[in-house]
């Protein structure tokens, strides 16, 4: 079977240059999850959304490629191609002509725009939505992130939420990775990327790593970018669009997300200071 990719993520572009073989991570109802080397690639379908680790298929051909395929089935990468050995046959999927989807985190400049967003995302009560249980070093962790305490203090948070709650990607990365993100817009992550990545190693799930080993590189989800462009726009009905679309990533991901970066966006109305940014 032979069908060819339409978009790739710059994570996934990076991590299939090389020639590797690996496995099937985890098979779902609609994606599947190969890890080929550090990487952990996610196969969704193009009708779905997008992140900033996928490579998606046409969706017509999904359920085709998912029969007869199961976790621990070797993948290869080699010449373009990712294959798939199924125990009937091998699946090719061509990834030459796949659109590279813009996955970085854009660079805002203005801090009333953090302000502006901090407004919008108060009205959707996420700290009482969230995944993470509530327990005083909860809050303890959650207030020291948006206060900015000292650079060890932060790293104690960070090694607090770091791995902790339920699922494929805890609430707590899910968190951090929301706040990171904000920060890191404003120029204001010197150093918080670092300790994400160093954090993640061994403590939480492969797919969360994927996501933070992701941003690591400047990728997030593309609906992150959204927000985060239309927060520099000031376009509420953008950012309600993207906030909402956010909200909608798994069973309380995208919440803890939206918390994550409301914190984020809450230091950096107060802690304004001139930004450092790499690439816009």
């Amino acid at each position: 079977m032979e069908l060819t990719a339409v978009q790739i993520s710059p994570y996934a572009l990076e991590g299939l240059r090389a020639p590797l073989m690996g496995h099937v991570h985890s098979v779902f109802n609609t994606s599947f999850n190969v890890e080929l080397g550090d990487a952990l690639v996610h196969v969704g379908r193009d009708a779905d959304a997008f992140s900033c680790t996928s490579i998606t298929i046409p969706a017509g051909e999904m359920s085709l490629v998912l029969g007869g395929l199961e976790p621990g089935q070797v993948v290869t990468v080699r010449n373009g191609y990712l294959r798939l050995y199924r125990p009937s046959d091998i699946v090719s999927i061509d990834l030459q002509g796949a659109e590279p989807v813009n996955c970085s985190v854009p660079a805002l400049f203005d801090t009333e725009s953090a302000r502006w967003a901090l407004s919008w995302l108060r009205e959707r009560r996420l700290r009482e939505r969230s995944g993470l249980p509530s327990s005083t070093e909860t809050l303890r962790a959650l207030t020291g992130l948006r206060e900015g305490a000292s650079s060890k203090r932060i790293a104690d948070h960070v090694h607090y939420l770091c791995g902790r709650g339920l699922g494929l990607t805890p609430s707590g990365d899910d968190i951090l990775l929301g706040y990171a993100c904000a920060r890191s817009a404003f120029g204001q992550a010197t150093g918080l990327i670092d300790l994400l990545a160093k954090e993640s190693t061994g403590r939480t799930t492969p797919v969360s790593c994927s996501y933070l080993s992701a941003f690591s590189r400047g990728g997030v989800n593309p609906v992150y970018r959204d927000l985060l462009l239309a927060a520099r726009d000031r376009d509420a009905d953008a950012f309600g669009d993207a906030a909402t679309s956010i909200e909608q990533i798994g069973s309380t991901s995208g919440v803890d997300a939206l918390l994550g970066l409301s914190i984020g966006f809450s230091y950096v109305a107060t802690h304004a200071a001139s930004p450092v940014h790499s690439a816009a």
